[in-house]
C-alpha cells in the first residue's frame, strides 16, 4: 500500500456519522453535525510521522490527544472512518482536491482544518449527504480529474 516509509502526498477519509451529533470542535466551538457521510482532506507532506502513512495511521487511531479540528470529530464515538484515498505528491495538493470535491458537497463548519489555510478554503471538512453509494468513487475520480493516481482504502467495521 505505501511503497516507502516517507511518502508525501495528499489524503482524503471518508468518515460516517450515523446520527445528527454536536460535537465541541476545538477553539470552533459546538457544532451540531447532521447524519451522513463526510470527507477530510489534508496533506502529508514530512517525513515519519507527518508522512502518508502517519498522518493515516494517527486519524485512525483512537489514542491520541485532540490538537487538530479532525482529532475533534475522530475521538467522538459516533463518528466512524470507512474508508481513505490517498495519492503521491511531492507539492501540497489538498486545496485542489477540496475545491474539486466542493463542487457536489456542503459545508456544516466553516474554518474546520483551514483555520490557517492559506489557500482560503472556506472548509477542509466537506458534508457529501446521507447516501454512502459511489462516494470512494466519487473521490478517487476527483483525485484522477487533478492528474493524481489515488490508492483506496477500505475500512472493515473498525472497533474503538
Amino acid at each position: 500500500m505505501f511503497t516507502r516509509v516517507d511518502q508525501k502526498g495528499v489524503y482524503s477519509l471518508l468518515i460516517e456519522l450515523p446520527a445528527d451529533t454536536l460535537i465541541q470542535i476545538g477553539k470552533l466551538g459546538s457544532i451540531n453535525f447532521p447524519a451522513g457521510f463526510y470527507v477530510y482532506t489534508g496533506s502529508a507532506l514530512g517525513s515519519s510521522a507527518t508522512s502518508l502513512k502517519g498522518r493515516i495511521l494517527r486519524h485512525l487511531s483512537g489514542k491520541k490527544k485532540n490538537f487538530w479540528h479532525i482529532d475533534y470529530f475522530l475521538s467522538n464515538e459516533s463518528s466512524r472512518v470507512i474508508g481513505a484515498v490517498f495519492a503521491e505528491a511531492r507539492e501540497n495538493k489538498e486545496h485542489d482536491v477540496v475545491r474539486a470535491l466542493k463542487k457536489n458537497a456542503k459545508i456544516v463548519c466553516e474554518k474546520f482544518g483551514a483555520s490557517d489555510c492559506k489557500k482560503k478554503c472556506v472548509s477542509h471538512l466537506l458534508y457529501l449527504d446521507k447516501n454512502q453509494s459511489e462516494k470512494i468513487e466519487f473521490i478517487m475520480e476527483t483525485y484522477k480529474k487533478l492528474g493524481l493516481k489515488p490508492v483506496t482504502l477500505i475500512l472493515k467495521d473498525k472497533k474503538r
